[in-house]
């Protein structure tokens, strides 16, 4: 049975999900920032797999160059644009913070909606391109659970006025993750009020 450990990053503010089986050595990784905090909460015999990001902005990768150094052999996920902002510091916004993130690693896998990726044996990750407040936004769901990053973060508005923001896309992406998200546990990119101190 699938687990969901949630992980809170002290700096910038914002959730990792740690998606795992019990008895399992191998695990996956939703968003990464604060790596210690990360390293801190894992076993030291799991290996993560796959890191999948909701979107590129600089608090939910800011980890990735230290995650791939610890796991050699993780894949990355994300959209096309995703993958561009990986690799673009103004497109990641870590250029205006003081730790520019360029990732350094090529293990990408692109995903855009309806792409499904197998877990474990009996747990799959489905797709959906949630778009609006980044144009890299993702959005993956199981049977169980659905993971928004900041596409929809439950008493929130939407954030849009970003850099490539897009209030119509927005509201677009809202309405398919309210229907998924009907019978699911949400795993958002950030805590409803720390988010609004963010603002």
């Amino acid at each position: 049975m699938l687990k969901v450990k949630k992980i809170i990053n002290d700096a910038p503010s914002s959730n990792m999900y740690v998606l795992f089986e019990e008895g399992q050595n191998n695990a996956f990784l939703i968003d990464v920032s604060d790596v210690k905090v990360l390293f801190n909460e894992l076993p030291k015999d799991l290996n993560i797999r796959g890191l999948f990001l909701t979107h590129t902005h600089f608090d939910h990768i800011a980890g990735i160059n230290e995650l791939v150094l610890r796991f050699p052999s993780c894949s990355i996920y994300t959209s096309k644009y995703g993958e561009e902002a990986l690799y673009d510091d103004r497109k990641n916004f870590s250029f205006y913070y003081e730790h520019s993130t360029i990732y350094e690693g090529q293990n990408v896998i692109l995903l855009s909606s309806g792409d499904e990726v197998q877990l474990f044996s009996d747990v799959m990750l489905y797709v959906i391109e949630t778009p609006g407040h980044c144009p890299s936004c993702l959005t993956y769901y199981t049977d169980n659970y659905i993971f928004t990053g900041d596409s929809y973060i439950p008493d929130a508005k939407v954030v849009t006025k970003l850099p490539y923001g897009d209030k119509v896309k927005a509201e677009i992406s809202m309405e398919h993750i309210l229907c998924l998200a009907e019978n699911r546990i949400v795993y958002a990119g950030h805590d409803v009020d720390k988010w609004k101190s963010l603002l």
